[in-house]
């Protein structure tokens, strides 16, 4: 059986697949099911039991729509409050 999905990628991923399947003279479409596969399998070898992370994934709301993209930047604001020093 066979199932299409339709994602959204932000920007920089689809300059980055497209790059690769130029590279690759590829489809963004067959390079995006390559890494997918690679990715997945890997799960299924290593289980998820060797990330703990893994069974966390979803189990959290928040209401921070740009969390995903921005996380990096929330965790360094939070980081300097923590360890500034006032004087």
């Amino acid at each position: 059986m066979v199932k299409t999905f339709t994602i959204t990628l932000l920007d920089n991923l689809e300059k980055v697949l497209t790059a690769q399947a130029e590279r690759l003279n590829q489809a963004p479409e067959e390079v995006m099911l390559q890494v997918l596969t690679r990715q997945l399998m890997t799960l299924l070898q290593n289980g998820s039991e060797s990330d703990p992370l893994l069974r966390l994934i979803g189990s959290i709301t928040v209401d921070v729509p740009d969390l995903v993209e921005n996380h990096d930047r929330y965790i360094g604001q939070e980081l300097y409050q923590e360890l500034r020093v006032d004087g």
